[in-house]
């Protein structure tokens, strides 16, 4: 381990009393200028193999020094917590053992910038630290951002041992400086189930890269799903029969243990929990397989002891297939698009250009918006079961799980929110809508969570949770919750994948594309950060689909973004209209 460049560190702390120059270089060695996490700062979401979970800079703490003063102690216990590979061994030897017995780091991590110190007291045999912070982010056990940035100030009791002074009531969990957490943590995914069982919804939670990912992962997994207003379950047992470790062989396999509990499951409900370790355990590269044991006995729900990484994918949320568009050129004409090509329609879908103003195609069913923009016609794709449904300023027709357009208009100006099922059309309540300027509109791919932009001077992102009844129908649409990101007009939303957004914004070279996780943080894109700039031409409609994008111009021209490119304008002009595949 080196010991020279330490990660992470906090600078510039201000030390309210007199101190002698030794306690100054101490805390200046815990605190380090850095810059901001998107609620705080930059952090961005891990994706598959690249190898996030490696790194070289590593840092092992100094243990406490002899005659260290308490202002000391508490510097070199802020700076012991910075350890990487994680470790907490350094930091439980600034406390008393008793408070080493009853600290739990794993309660929860703190992500601090600006630290103060002040000596409140200092007595012969006990002395107390008021350590005050600006707090960036606060996250749970599980690794979820919860509530809680702000100001916040600790005092920590010390007592003299042997006679020297450690730790006797540290703050709770874990904490970081905001550098740290910049350079070492990563957004990753954990998987749960919907409330029926039958597909993987995505959680977005924060922890160290590193060797011990997979065991992090697991982890959180069995803590289980705590997503606020989110309807999960989970089928592993839980945190109790864990074993503590989970290791990676030479061959790739990840060796998970759950305990013996878990051979008392289903056949089916040993599936499903091997569906959420396979499809967590898919973002550490070194992964090849998982071997899933029950006390002496190992799981096979594929048939065999070690289950691929591809294996589970009935469970995984609804691919997007291709964006449709319709095009107003010398001949009006409604296709697919197949990347940069337009793609001619089935014909068994009877879809009659010249009365189509917009296309929005699900796996099984098509709605054509007619060209007065006041009627979705919605029917089988073989052109059978025709549904009309009138609509006024229409937002958003969306489909979503089970076969149902989600149709979001504003006759009046104000939301209204309609389901369009096979067997009836209904009204939903409005739900984290009411009240809201709504501009654009978004279901998840599995169905979990809404996103909406809203209009005016302060105009947001907004996300909620998709309310869905025992049997899965969808009966409503949760208390939405504003993102804290301050983009100017944010417009036509859209999920990456089930963590991850996608929208329109303001920068200074005209309006460009953001990506940010759900939970408000990660935020990227705009004109910062490296991302592929769009030229400065108004784009008005915005369409994801795994790492390609595609955007529509003030002029009706078509834009598109493929992985690792630039923007490019297509030969394809007169563009009236711009959807989602379902």
């Amino acid at each position: 381990p080196q010991h020279g460049a330490r990660p992470g560190r906090p600078a510039g702390v201000r030390v309210t009393r007199a101190v002698r120059t030794t306690v100054v270089v101490a805390l200046l060695a815990v605190v380090s200028a850095c810059s901001a996490i998107p609620t705080g700062g930059p952090v961005r979401q891990v994706r598959e193999n690249e190898g996030f979970e490696q790194s070289t800079a590593l840092y092992a703490p100094a243990p406490p020094s002899p005659g260290a003063t308490p202002q000391q102690v508490v510097a070199g216990y802020l700076d012991a917590m910075l350890a990487f590979p994680p470790s907490t061994g350094v930091a439980e030897r600034y406390l008393t053992e008793d408070a080493a017995r009853r600290w739990n780091p794993a309660a929860g991590t703190q992500v601090y910038r600006d630290p103060s110190v002040a000596e409140l007291r200092t007595g012969s045999t006990s002395a107390r630290v008021r350590l005050t912070t600006q707090r960036e982010l606060r996250l749970n056990p599980s690794g979820r951002v919860a509530d809680g940035a702000g100001p916040a100030s600790w005092d920590l009791a010390l007592q003299r041992v042997d006679g020297e002074w450690r730790i006797s009531e540290p703050p709770p969990g874990l904490l970081v400086t905001e550098k740290f957490y910049t350079d070492y943590y990563r957004a990753f995914q954990v998987y749960f189930f919907d409330p029926t069982g039958s597909r993987l919804v995505a959680s977005a939670v924060h922890l160290p890269a590193g060797e011990q990912l997979a065991t992090a992962l697991v982890a959180s997994l069995a803590r289980g799903p705590s997503d606020p207003g989110a309807q999960q379950r989970t089928y592993l047992p839980g945190l109790g029969d864990l074993r503590p470790a989970v290791p990676v062989d030479r061959d790739g396999v990840a060796e998970v243990d759950l305990g013996a509990s878990a051979a008392d499951l289903s056949p089916l409900d040993q599936g499903r929990l091997s569906a959420q370790l396979v499809w967590t355990l898919r973002q550490v590269s070194d992964v090849k397989g998982v071997r899933v044991g029950a006390g002496t006995t190992t799981l096979t729900p594929t048939g065999g002891a070690v289950q691929s990484m591809g294996s589970w994918s009935r469970y995984g949320p609804r691919e997007q297939g291709e964006p449709y568009v319709v095009v107003d050129g010398r001949r009006r004409e409604a296709a697919e698009l197949d990347g940069r090509r337009l793609r001619d329609l089935p014909a068994v879908w009877d879809v009659d250009p010249d009365e189509t103003a917009e296309l929005v195609v699900g796996p099984q069913r098509l709605a054509t918006l007619s060209r007065d923009r006041e009627r979705l016609l919605v029917r089988r794709t073989t052109g059978t079961d025709r549904v009309e449904v009138a609509v006024d300023r229409l937002v958003s027709a969306w489909w979503t799980t089970g076969d149902t357009l989600v149709v979001v208009d504003r006759p009046g100006g104000g939301p209204r929110v309609r389901v369009v099922e096979p067997q009836a059309t209904r009204m939903l309540p409005l739900g984290g809508l009411a009240g809201l300027d709504v501009t654009s509109f978004a279901i998840s791919p599995d169905g979990a969570r809404y996103a909406v932009t809203t209009g005016g001077v302060d105009g947001r992102v907004r996300v909620g949770a998709v309310q869905r009844s025992g049997d899965d129908a969808l009966v409503g649409l949760g208390p939405s919750r504003a993102l804290p990101w301050q983009v100017g007009r944010p417009s036509s939303v859209g999920f990456v994948d089930g963590v991850r957004l996608a929208f329109f914004g303001d920068t200074e070279l005209g309006r460009q594309v953001f990506e940010g996780l759900v939970d408000g943080t990660s935020l990227e894109g705009g004109a910062a950060g490296g991302a592929p700039i769009l030229p400065d031409v108004a784009p008005r409609t915005l369409v994801v689909q795994g790492e390609r994008r595609w955007a529509v111009d003030r002029r009706d021209r078509l834009w598109y973004l493929g992985p690792d490119s630039t923007w490019t304008r297509l030969g394809i002009t007169r563009v009236a209209s711009l959807s989602p595949g379902g």
